[in-house]
């Protein structure tokens, strides 16, 4: 069993992130000895600092822009500095409300809707784009993305149009996605950039593979989600 490790060094902060693949337990207990203590993280389970809404981190002239907006998404959390959500490191747009529900889930505080608030797009791009100078993309995962299809979509277009890579996880699969027929969702598949997609499978997190929670889960680059998506509607 070949084992893959990727380290990340930040710079800035000399913090290491290492993300493991098909390594034993053995040299995970090296690992731990030669860098001391850590963290284990995941998709969607930022570090031990609590993550704050965008409610309270945008500016004044953000929050007046947004009380013109008639655009809301329910949040969680919006965080930034990620580097386990997606390519490079990432600012993390964390919905709130999940209709799938997957046993052993990392986040489960973020299934129940009335968990996160209700909050204005417009706050939200303003906060990603004062930060846009520090982050190599936007994540989307949730809670889960696709059970507010109209608001996300909302959220790529303006995230797109201010010219942001988008990565966006899913517990629905590519093919179950596409089979809803909405508007909405093709949007949002043939405008984001990487889709990862499928339930998260506790008994299959060994050895999952960069990005992904589970070894089910695979990653779609945005051509190929949006060929594969025009290719199925047009049978």
């Amino acid at each position: 069993m070949n084992s893959e490790l990727t380290f990340i060094i930040e710079s800035d902060s000399g913090r290491v992130t290492v993300e493991v693949s098909k390594a034993s337990k053995s040299l995970i207990h090296n690992l731990a000895a030669d860098l001391g203590t850590g963290q284990n993280l995941n998709c969607g389970k930022p570090t031990s600092h609590k993550p704050k809404t965008a409610e309270s981190r945008t500016s004044k002239n953000a929050v007046d822009n947004a009380s013109e907006d008639n655009f809301s998404v329910w949040l969680y959390s919006l965080y930034h500095n990620s580097v386990v959500d997606g390519p490079g490191r990432r600012s993390v747009i964390q919905v709130a409300g999940c209709s799938i529900r997957c046993p052993g889930c990392y986040v489960p505080q973020t299934h129940r809707r009335e968990n996160g608030k209700l909050v204005p797009i417009s706050a939200i791009i303003d906060e990603i784009t004062l930060n846009r100078q520090s982050h190599d993309g936007v994540t989307i995962l949730g809670g889960e993305p696709f059970d507010q299809p109209g608001p996300v979509a909302e959220l790529v277009f303006r995230l797109k149009r201010h010219g942001f890579h988008i990565t966006l996880y899913s517990g629905h699969t590519f093919e179950t996605l596409v089979e809803r027929k909405d508007p909405k969702v093709e949007y949002i598949l043939t405008h984001t950039d990487l889709l990862i997609d499928g339930p998260f499978i506790a008994e299959s997190h060994d050895n999952a593979g960069e990005y992904r929670g589970s070894r089910n889960q695979r990653l779609f680059a945005g051509r190929q989600s949006a060929l594969q998506y025009q290719s199925r509607k047009t049978r």
